[in-house]
This record gives structure tokens, sequence and C-alpha cells, in this order.
């Protein structure tokens, strides 16, 4: 099996990869690219966040998650992920308390979890409904 590979790979760079020439501008212009996609949405980013507070977890814990999940965007501002979740206390949607002399723990309400649900099963109207959260 492992000879049949390396000889489509061998056929590969013979055939396909062998006419492909690229200058050093157009190998930076594909990487500025790259980094311009957008890698998570704020639908995605709601939606683990709702999804992973099922359990309490620290701030911490939640953000080791949420990039194991494959979202980067608190990965260097974790600020913005407390941000949110202070947010989403604020308006019902998390329950939060303390332990010990100084750790946190937040985990969803009943109102979260009834608006978890409408995310997960209602794939249109989704971006309005995390307008009206994110933003009011």
């Amino acid at each position: 099996m492992e000879d049949r590979l390396k000889n489509f790979k061998n056929a590969m760079k013979r055939t396909v990869l062998q006419d492909l020439n690229f200058t050093e501008e157009h190998k930076r212009d594909i990487r500025l690219k790259i980094k311009q996609i957008p890698t998570s949405s704020e639908e995605d980013i709601v939606l683990a966040i709702f999804q992973l507070l099922k359990q309490k977890r620290t701030g911490f814990e939640l953000s080791r998650l949420i990039r194991s999940r494959g979202i980067e965007t608190f990965e260097n501002e974790e600020g913005f992920l407390y941000m949110f979740l202070h947010k989403f206390e604020h308006k019902g949607y998390l329950n939060s308390y303390w332990e010990a002399p100084d750790i946190k723990y937040y985990q969803i309400s009943s109102k979260g979890l009834k608006f978890l649900k409408t995310l997960e099963n209602q794939t249109d109207g989704v971006a309005y409904l995390l307008k009206e959260i994110v933003e009011r």
C-alpha cells in the first residue's frame, strides 16, 4: 500500500505540480489572502460558548475549549471572551458564581438553554437572533 502511495506522489510531481511555478510575490499574495479568510463567525462563537457552558466552567477553561474547536478569535485577547460572558450574564443567558477566594464559574441558565436550542434547530434567522443578543 505504501509503495502505491509513493508512486502516486511521484506521479503527481511529474505531471501536475511540475508545471506550477510561483513567484515570491504570488506566494506572498496567497499567504495574505489566507490570513484574510474569516476563521469563525460570531454565530460559531456564541454557539460554542453556549454549548460548552452546559457544564460549569471557568473563563480560562472555556477559552481553552473554544481554541480546541478551532476558534482562535480570543487567542491573544481573552478580554473579549470575558466581555461576551459578562454581556450574556447580564442578559440572563448565563449564571455565574464564585468558588474559593477568586475562581469564577459560568454556566448556561434556563433562558440560555432555550436560546441554545433555538440556535441549534434553526438555520435561517440565526444571524438576526445573535444580533439581538449581542448588540442590545
